[in-house]
């Protein structure tokens, strides 16, 4: 590596090269845009023969390496131009990124000062720690409102009130602002592009609409796709299961190509040599494809978010370990065969309805899990992930979480993917119980859906 006349080491220009193509490509792939190490290679040859302080050459060199059809051309320019940006443009916006942080931090010391003057009881500040006052400043003000109307209603006549009440309501508001702060923690992480491969924060949102995210039903809630649209509707699902079906086959192959030397075996097998090392062994870090485990709520007002949710998860078949589908309402129904037989042609949708005892009926996941438990037991393994697709309006909530705890500590994780926007939780009952014992998600249209089984799939991977 060169020396600077600093006496410190200087990058290779190529290696940074390199790098920035790296992570150009990295960039492209979140876009769906399929860039392997092959086509990073011919792009590095390709720039060999231009000049690389001409942005325009530069552009059609990557742009012929690296994008192979119509769609991916489509979308390579837009992400070229917000790549690949001058150092004063860089350094604009680095300017424009620090003041809005400052900004931002001025305004949670605003909120959190306005959440001191909420939460008391009693005319005396509740004892709460920055991190709990930064979750009241990120709530809804509905949600804000409703926390101090508990503390109005709680306070009542001052001269009336027993101090010994203080600790208590400390901890009724405590527990609240937890329970929220690990719900937004839970919304961030299902955040389009959190758990992506490192790319520049500026890019998340460009890359995302880049990728096909502004196909209108994408973002239109499931239960309003109109009839005439079902068929385009599945045949996004399908692209969309493709593409997080590739992704998650370039995890695996990676994971097997990751080997290491073993060093105690290899001394081992090279005693009779003397100790030279001729005979290498390897290890290499094992992955296990999960077994995913469907549970879907086909009441009346959730059977169109479960059927679409169903299909979705055939089109990952391939590259999980095993896939099992149920649908439950007043009892638990084993649908995998039949998916398995009409997934992939038109009638999907309504053949998952015909013969079905429970499609259509009042909800009891209380009954569903029990049943699971006791005829499916051997699914609920150290390797599961467990979907469960509900609005949580059930009968025997309080059964059905007692179950969820004791299957949360032998499964992988358990998703559940709620069609109740996440601001409603809280007036649910059974949401809030239920959230308790699993990763509960806001989903209502494809575009979420995508989004939650990435995670729950990739996660199940790693």
């Amino acid at each position: 590596m060169p020396t600077g006349s600093n006496g410190f080491s200087t990058p290779d220009p190529g290696l940074l090269l390199t790098l920035r193509l790296a992570r150009f490509a990295a960039v492209l792939r979140a876009a769906g845009i399929p860039v392997g190490s092959g086509e990073v290679i011919d792009a590095l040859d390709a720039l060999r023969e231009v000049d690389p302080l001409d942005r325009e050459q530069t552009r059609l060199a990557l742009s012929a390496t690296m994008a192979k059809d119509e769609r991916a051309h489509a979308s390579f320019d837009r992400l070229f131009a917000g790549f690949f940006i001058s150092p004063q443009e860089a350094a604009s916006r680095e300017s424009s990124r620090t003041a809005r942080e400052e900004l931002q931090a001025a305004e949670d010391r605003r909120r959190m000062g306005e959440g001191r003057a909420d939460l008391q009881f009693m005319g005396r500040q509740l004892d709460l720690t920055d991190e709990q006052l930064a979750t009241y400043s990120r709530l809804s003000a509905a949600q804000r409102e409703r926390l101090r109307e508990f503390l109005q209603r709680a306070d009542g006549d001052p001269a009336s009130l027993d101090p010994a009440l203080l600790p208590l309501v400390e901890h009724v508001v405590r527990e609240h602002l937890e329970r929220w702060r690990r719900q937004l923690a839970v919304a961030r992480r299902a955040a389009p592009g959190a758990n992506d491969e490192q790319i520049d924060d500026g890019y998340r949102g460009f890359v995302a609409g880049a990728g096909g995210g502004d196909d209108p039903l994408l973002q239109l809630d499931m239960q309003q796709i109109p009839a005439q649209e079902t068929g385009r509707a599945m045949a996004l699902i399908r692209k969309l299961a493709r593409r997080l079906a590739a992704r998650i086959m370039r995890r695996y192959r990676a994971a097997r190509r990751d080997e290491r030397i073993d060093f105690r075996r290899t001394i081992r097998a090279n005693y009779r040599y003397g100790g030279t090392l001729i005979d290498l062994r390897y290890r290499a870090r094992r992955l296990r494809k999960p077994r995913i485990v469907l549970i879907c709520d086909v009441s009346g007002s959730m059977a169109k978010y479960s059927s679409f949710t169903l299909y979705f998860a055939h089109g990952l078949a391939k590259v999980v370990s095993d896939l099992r589908a149920f649908l439950f309402a007043e009892d638990l129904e084993d649908v995998t065969p039949r998916l398995r037989a009409l997934a992939g042609t038109p009638s999907t949708l309504a053949g998952l309805a015909e013969g079905s005892k429970v499609w259509g009926k009042g909800t009891n996941l209380g009954i569903a899990l029990r049943r699971l438990e006791d005829e499916h037991d051997r699914l609920l393994t150290g390797n599961t992930v467990f979907v469960i697709v509900s609005d949580t309006k059930t009968l025997a909530a309080a059964e059905a979480a007692a179950i969820l705890a004791r299957m949360r500590a032998r499964v992988r994780g358990i998703i559940w993917l709620n069609t109740v926007p996440a601001d409603q939780w809280d007036t649910l009952p059974a949401a809030v119980l239920l959230a308790e014992h699993v990763d509960m998600y806001q989903c209502s249209s494809l575009g979420d859906l995508e989004t939650v089984l990435r995670r729950a799939i990739l996660v199940g991977t790693g």
